[in-house]
This record gives C-alpha cells, sequence and structure tokens, in this order.
C-alpha cells in the first residue's frame, strides 16, 4: 500500500476515494473524510504554532474518541514526534514517561487532565484549532522519528523506543497485506489508541475505510457495534472473554465481521473455539512488541481452524523475518525452544538515550524480542515466555508457558499464570493463581497437569482467584504474582476450594 508514498500521502490518497463518506462514528457522531482532514488541517496548523519544530515532542493522554485521533493524524503529518500516554497508566508512570521523553507539548481530553504534570505545557486536545489554509502537510523520510513509544513496565521501569516513519510505513504494509483493507471496512477501535489499535488508523483511512467508537466500553455496547456493521474487532483475550459472558451469541448476527483479532496475550484454544462458536470463523492473531510492533508474526481466520496451529502465534508477516536460536546465536531446529528473534522495516532503531542497551538488543540488525519460543517446519511459532521468566526448579529450566498452556487444557480451568517462589529444597517452587470452575478440585486439575508434562513441572500449590490482576494494557505481570497471591491470603481472599 504504502510503496513510496508518506503517512500524509497515504491519508489523502484514501479520503480522495469519496470525500462524502464517513470515516470515523463516535458514538452517534458521524464525520466524513471532507470534515475528518479539515480537522487533522486545523489542529496541525495550531501544533505548528505552538511548537514550530517539526520534530518537537507531543504526548497525547486521552480516551480513545474522534479529538484523539484527529490530534494523533495532526502529529504525524506535521512531522511531530508522537508521545503515547495510556490513561490508564496513572499518574505515577505517565510522570516517568514525560521525564524521559521530555514532550514540548502535552494532550490531554477533559478525563485525562489530572493524570500528566507538567500543567504549563498542558493543552485540552479538543480546543486546538488554526487556520486550515496555513497548513502544509510534511512528507517525512524513512529515517524521520515519527514516535516514542513506551514499554508496558511489564519487567521493570518503562523504556523508551524509537519509531520512524519508514517503521511506521512497513506496518502498514504487513496489516494491509494481512487484512486487505478495503473501502467496505469498518474497524471498531476499543482497544486503547495509546497502544495497538494505533496501527490500525492509517491503513483503514487509506483504504477509505472507517473507524467507529462505541459509546462505552461495556460490552453490550461493544457488541452492539459489532452487530451494527463492524468487519475488523482488536482486543486483548480478557475482552473477549467479557464478550463472552454476556451468552447467548451466535454467528449469524455479526454478518460483516471478518476478522476479530487479539494479541498482547495468548488465548487458550479451548477458548479460541468458544469465540469461533460465537461469532464465527474470524478470530486471528497477531504478535508484536513495542520494538516490532504488531506485525512480527500472524496467524490468519483460515489457519486458526486448524486446532493444531491454535498455540501459535503464526508465521512471520510480510517484510519481517523470524527466527530462533540459542544463546550464541545459532539457529535451533524445529521444535527446539530458543530465543526469538525478529528483523526488517518494522523493528526499531534504537532506545531512547541507552545505546548500550540498544546494541544488546539488536545484534547484526536481528532484534532479540526477549521470547523464548520453537519454530516448526512449517515457520509457525509458538512462545514459551520470556527468557528473563524461565524458573529453575530442582535443577531443571522450566518455561511458565508451557505448565500454562497444559493448565490452560485442563477441565474447568479458565485462566492461569504460573511463577516461582523462593524455596530452600526446590530453589524455585512452581505454583500457579488459577480462575476455575467451583465443581472442579484442585487435585483433579494437578492429576491432569502431573499425566501430561510430569510431576517436576506440576504446580506445588493452585491458588483460586476471582480474576487475574493486569497492568494497563491489560497484561498479566508475572513478577508480580507471589505479592498478589500473598495478599489475597492476608485477606482470605482465595476461593475455596
Amino acid at each position: 500500500m504504502s510503496g513510496q508514498q508518506t503517512i500524509s500521502q497515504l491519508l489523502y490518497a484514501g479520503a480522495a476515494i469519496d470525500p462524502g463518506a464517513t470515516a470515523v462514528q463516535d458514538g452517534d457522531d458521524r464525520v466524513t473524510f471532507d470534515e475528518l482532514m479539515r480537522r487533522v488541517e486545523s489542529t496541525g496548523a495550531a501544533l505548528c504554532r505552538l511548537v514550530p519544530g517539526r520534530d518537537s515532542r507531543i504526548a497525547i493522554c486521552a480516551a480513545n474518541h474522534c479529538d484523539h485521533l484527529v490530534a494523533y493524524l495532526a502529529v504525524l503529518v506535521t512531522g511531530h514526534v508522537w508521545v503515547p500516554l495510556n490513561p490508564a497508566n496513572g499518574r505515577a508512570i505517565n510522570s516517568i514517561i514525560v521525564d524521559k521523553a521530555d514532550p514540548d507539548l502535552v494532550l490531554v481530553d477533559s478525563s485525562s487532565r489530572g493524570l500528566v504534570p507538567r500543567v504549563d505545557t498542558v493543552q485540552d486536545l479538543g480546543a486546538l484549532r488554526g487556520e486550515p489554509d496555513d497548513f502544509d502537510p510534511a512528507h517525512a523520510a524513512a529515517g524521520d522519528l515519527a514516535a516514542i513509544k513506551f514499554t508496558g513496565g511489564t519487567t521493570g521501569e518503562p523504556k523508551g523506543v524509537l519509531q520512524t516513519h519508514g517503521n511506521m510505513l512497513a506496518v502498514i504494509d504487513n496489516m494491509q497485506a494481512f487484512y486487505e483493507f478495503t473501502r467496505d471496512d469498518c474497524n471498531l477501535a476499543v482497544a486503547p489508541l495509546t497502544h495497538g489499535s494505533s496501527h490500525y488508523i492509517v491503513p483503514v483511512l487509506a483504504a477509505g475505510g472507517c473507524h467507529r467508537f462505541p459509546i462505552d466500553r461495556s460490552a453490550s455496547s461493544i457488541i452492539a457495534a459489532m452487530r451494527d456493521g463492524a468487519t475488523i474487532a482488536f482486543m486483548p483475550p480478557t475482552l473477549i472473554y467479557k464478550l463472552l459472558r454476556e451468552g447467548g451469541l451466535s454467528a449469524g448476527e455479526f454478518p460483516r465481521l471478518r476478522h476479530l483479532t487479539y494479541s498482547a496475550a495468548p488465548m487458550p484454544p479451548e477458548r479460541i473455539a468458544e469465540a469461533q462458536g460465537a461469532f464465527g470463523p474470524v478470530i486471528s492473531a497477531l504478535y508484536g512488541q513495542t520494538e516490532a510492533p504488531i506485525t512480527i508474526c500472524a496467524i490468519g481466520t483460515d489457519e486458526m481452524r486448524d486446532t493444531s496451529l491454535r498455540r501459535t502465534v503464526g508465521r512471520a508477516c510480510g517484510s519481517t523475518r523470524t527466527r530462533v536460536v540459542d544463546g550464541d546465536g545459532k539457529e535451533m531446529l524445529p521444535g527446539e525452544i530458543g530465543h526469538v528473534e525478529a528483523r526488517g522495516p518494522i523493528v526499531m532503531s534504537g532506545y531512547l538515550d541507552d545505546p548500550d542497551l540498544t546494541k544488546t538488543t539488536i545484534l547484526d540488525g536481528w532484534l532479540r524480542t526477549g521470547d523464548l519460543g520453537s519454530m516448526d517446519e512449517s515457520g509457525f511459532l509458538t512462545l514459551s515466555g520470556r527468557a528473563s521468566e524461565v524458573i529453575i526448579s530442582g535443577g531443571f529450566n522450566i518455561y511458565p508457558a508451557e505448565i500454562e498452556n497444559v493448565l490452560a487444557d485442563a477441565h474447568g480451568v479458565r485462566e492461569c499464570c504460573v511463577f516461582a517462589v523462593a524455596d530452600e529444597y526446590w530453589g524455585e517452587r512452581i505454583e500457579a493463581a488459577v480462575v476455575c470452575d467451583d465443581h472442579v478440585t484442585d487435585d483433579e486439575v494437578l492429576a491432569f497437569v502431573r499425566c501430561e508434562i510430569g510431576s517436576v513441572r506440576t504446580p506445588k500449590a493452585l491458588h483460586r482467584v476471582v480474576a487475574l490482576p493486569r497492568n494497563a494494557v491489560g497484561k498479566v505481570v508475572r513478577r508480580d504474582m507471589p505479592d498478589f497471591v500473598e495478599s489475597l491470603k492476608e485477606r482470605n481472599d482465595e476461593q475455596p476450594v
């Protein structure tokens, strides 16, 4: 799709397909392409007046709505640098990000005003208005910095990731190759625009399609929007589970839906089958990370019908290459677990103000993702967890994900997280938190795991919880689990066995 075009050119080309067509639907409000581009130009003119330097950094902290989308596009087409701030982070984490990124301007909406520091640089994004006649879109070069996006902090303090316009255009191409967007597509923007959802904005609009924001994030509003013509929806597995709990869903209710895509966390095969039964054979998945956004690997709706592939994250996307290597960088044989690496134009240019970390993360052009996994003969990648999360118990190297995969297959287990606790005998003792049906006993679950993968890898304790704790982007932080479980014990809050 992008070829040699810039992001500005892609947007204007998409708007020219049918200027009177709906580009954004925010609740009951509809914005045509013509109006959208006028608002982008008006906001862009205001930004250029406030921060004239093309490479100035502009942070945005806002909920999902049309004003946020307009501000995001205005930052890109003016050649400024986007710094997303997730409102769900809270003030403490956003303060760290602002200190590190040092933005020249922070844009907020009314609901997020108290979630960012440095009041002297804060502006209401809904009040940004300039003269569109004064606006001249920038056509950034591939190597120009487009964004500083921060990791979710699951392994410590957030790190600033430098993404260029070339990175963004490569992701757009990979997304177009996977989804084949057209003017008939309607993307339901549910996940935060500060994270994965942002990657859908330009390619959908460039194809002449539209974005829709549900009235709110309730399951009923999301389902209603999906029934009302959404063709694409991207969300974490936890939100899909929330929709499934509504019950009574059938594929015939969603005649236009062609992709319900999950990412950010694995989805057990049993839950994939449940989602296919409710929404139709439309489940797909993407695998990526901030350092190589969203399109390292993908598994499409047709491949997801194959039950043997549902534990994988698919194969390399478009221009991306993947491999699995040992600690010395030697490629592993099919089925062997090693370090997952990615290469291609989606890979970041480096970390903000940290050249040493950049050098140890990108080796000879290969990004070491920090994930462990194995690849089959056909190139399908199965993840086994994070390299930093390997548990050494009784002298064995044990990967939490391999235990979680088996636990997820146990009858009655809905969600699980395996973690380690210091132990004088084992070194590290394997335990697990589970969301589990009441009629299933701990002994039944543990017996199933023991039969599948042996006693060494069977958790020494199960902790029943109502829900697993998640961070601002919907991920379970494994290192926080021991303290979480201990706090439940102190409150006697674990569910009875």
